[in-house]
């Protein structure tokens, strides 16, 4: 099967395949995975960022397959790489303990540890972590001080924070994953106090020795869909898994009121209700709460917007790159509210 040219957000006919495989039980199971066929090395298809989900998945269905019986060590070096990851953590977590900055995990280091059968299957390519607003120039020097360098354009004022709402550090060692500095959880909400709600209900977490916390799991899935229903040159399907597991995890003590009221609250409507029917369609969860953000309302804009957002820069039309530059000059003039 010829790898297509992923043009939205949302995952290819293989890559859909290749999800059914990873996160469904049984004949299901089988049956996608039978319909998919690659030679060599899961990236062939786009898939590489859900590869362990989708081996340890067919090891336990289906351990004689020929992908299985010819990557005996394929799992153990995920281990092995989330280890790396980890150790990084730690280093760059204690770093901001003993600089007295709280920090919150965000995204695939969060996950992996909260919602993911094991650490290992959650692919991570950089580490974010979410530190307060009031916090961030601390963070930032303790950072370089610890041995990190900031990547060019570092904010140097408070108003600087309204621009964007993370920052690369790269780590003092080549093989180190890069650190991904937060300090708003979400990029369209950069007010001084956008992140209030994310941090009062955040859960504590522990990430091999360092101690830090975790998006509640309400957040955790708003996060997971406002982050990953968008377009990126690199395929986007890790999102897919990231909610499965999050709605799979916590069946008996999710608030559906919580998290329509912070769906609403930072106008992301369209992507929930856009990822959850995806998700509901073709892995066959979440139906109840896409029953329920059904009823919110979304206006014209923001479905034009959100679906320039979930299209390949290639493929956006001229109207799509206005709603675009409207929707981010929304987003800065939002932020300079007091």
């Amino acid at each position: 099967m010829s790898q297509e040219r992923p043009v939205t957000a949302f995952p290819t006919e293989p890559e859909t395949l290749a999800l059914q495989a990873s996160l469904l039980d049984g004949d299901a199971a089988l049956a996608a995975w039978k319909k998919l066929s690659f030679a060599g090395t899961p990236e062939e298809v786009g898939i590489g960022w859900i590869a362990p989900l989708l081996m340890a998945n067919l090891k336990r269905l289906l351990p004689s397959d020929p992908w299985v019986l010819a990557n005996p060590h394929f799992l153990t070096l995920c281990d092995l790489k989330r280890r790396v990851v980890t150790q990084s953590a730690e280093t760059s977590l204690e770093i901001l303990r003993t600089a007295a900055v709280p920090t919150l995990a965000l995204k695939g280091l969060a996950l992996g540890e909260t919602v993911y059968p094991s650490p290992g299957l959650r692919t991570v390519s950089d580490l974010d972590i979410l530190v307060p607003v009031k916090d961030l120039f601390r963070a930032m020097e303790a950072l370089k001080a610890g041995g990190l360098r900031a990547a060019r354009g570092a904010p140097e004022t408070p108003a600087d924070l309204r621009k964007n709402h993370a920052h690369v550090f790269s780590p003092a060692r080549r093989h180190e994953p890069l650190l991904d500095l937060h300090w708003h959880v979400l990029a369209s909400a950069r007010r001084d106090d956008d992140d209030e709600p994310f941090w009062s209900q955040a859960a504590a977490l522990r990430i091999g020795t360092a101690e830090t916390r975790t998006l509640c799991p309400e957040d955790q899935l708003l996060h997971a869909l406002v982050h990953g229903v968008r377009w990126t040159r690199m395929p986007h399907v890790r999102w897919v898994a990231d909610v499965t597991m999050i709605l799979r995890g916590n069946q008996n003590k999710f608030s559906v009121d919580r998290f329509l009221e912070v769906t609403q609250r930072f106008d992301a409507v369209t992507p929930v209700q856009e990822g959850l029917s995806f998700v509901a369609k073709h892995i066959g969860l979440g139906h109840e709460l896409l029953e329920s953000v059904a009823n919110l309302k979304r206006s014209a804009f923001s479905r034009h917007a959100f679906k320039a957002r979930a299209t390949s820069y290639e493929d956006r039309s001229v109207t799509d790159r206005i709603a675009l530059r409207v929707e981010t000059a929304l987003w800065a003039r939002r932020a300079k509210r007091r």
